[in-house]
């Protein structure tokens, strides 16, 4: 399902009158089947952009279309929106609040016409997908659970309507490598299967490992859009800086004050060791 972003602005106004411009004038369209990163420094507009994107703030101006649809025009249901779009905020667990984690991920299929058996069967492959044994965690309650097990119930409870495009605001903050790791591979096997990923991310590594296209914002103006490797690698040349760039590119930045010859198109791990292996004349690193 496509997404074309024309023109869009969001503004209000802090208790002291001043007016605070969240986004300005960003335009771009994300195919179907898409695996989007999104990043930017704090306050740069991000998670405005989402929120417009899953229909939850009305724009200021410009308009977003679904499939050709205006997603805020007069008339347009909502309600089809929320089935198509599924959005995991940045603290999901947040989001929990049935007695039972079973009763807390069904919620969303509330409306879905879903016999009480298909809803069971659907709420099991939610859970199983993320790693849970369904028989084992179904009674429990989600709020005695851990904090990553919380995460994993409450991203469950969005994908249980196996919505075709899935948004994630900062997903794997907080989570530990294998945590991070895990997250990742979830993702990437839903976009595997045609679910359009839009993750917003301050992790660069993730961005540059795991995404195919990146979008970048600062200050509300989006700055550039493109294949994630050439975005990394335009961002590097235009900056100079520690923003945009990923760790590989940093060292690949330290080790060229020695070695001016290291690719300059370095952006992941992978990239930094084909080239240091190059640079060493093919031989073997590990």
């Amino acid at each position: 399902m496509s997404i074309k972003i024309e023109n869009l602005s969001y503004s209000y106004r802090l208790p002291s009158g001043e007016k605070v411009d969240a986004l300005r004038g960003v335009s771009c369209d994300i195919a179907a089947g898409s695996f989007v990163g999104i990043m930017g420094p704090t306050g740069s507009g991000k998670t405005t952009l989402i929120q417009l994107l899953a229909g939850l703030r009305a724009p200021t101006s410009g308009r977003i279309y679904l499939n050709g649809e205006d997603i805020n025009a007069k008339g347009y249901d909502k309600s089809s929106l929320r089935q198509v779009v599924g959005v995991v905020f940045q603290v999901p667990e947040y989001q929990l609040f049935a007695t039972t984690v079973e009763k807390d991920v069904a919620f969303g299929l509330k409306y879905s016409g879903l016999s009480p058996r298909e809803v069971t069967a659907r709420v099991q492959w939610a859970l199983e997908t993320m790693g849970f044994d369904f028989a084992k965690i179904r009674h429990q309650s989600p709020l005695a659970l851990s904090g990553g097990e919380k995460r994993r119930v409450a991203i469950a409870g969005v994908i249980v309507t196996k919505p075709q495009i899935l948004i994630f605001d900062e997903p794997i903050a907080g989570l530990d490598p294998y945590g991070r790791e895990s997250f990742l591979q979830f993702a990437t096997e839903m976009n595997q299967a045609g679910t359009t990923i839009i993750m917003v991310s301050h992790n660069m590594e993730a961005l540059a490992e795991y995404t195919k296209q990146l979008l970048v914002l600062a200050q509300g103006r989006l700055i550039d859009y493109g294949p994630t490797r050439e975005v990394f690698v335009t961002l590097n040349q235009r900056r100079k800086a520690v923003f945009g760039q990923s760790k590989a590119q940093r060292i690949a930045a330290m080790l060229a004050e020695r070695k001016p010859d290291l690719s300059s198109t370095v952006v992941t791990y992978a990239d930094l060791l084909s080239a240091l292996k190059q640079e060493l004349g093919g031989g073997d690193l590990g």
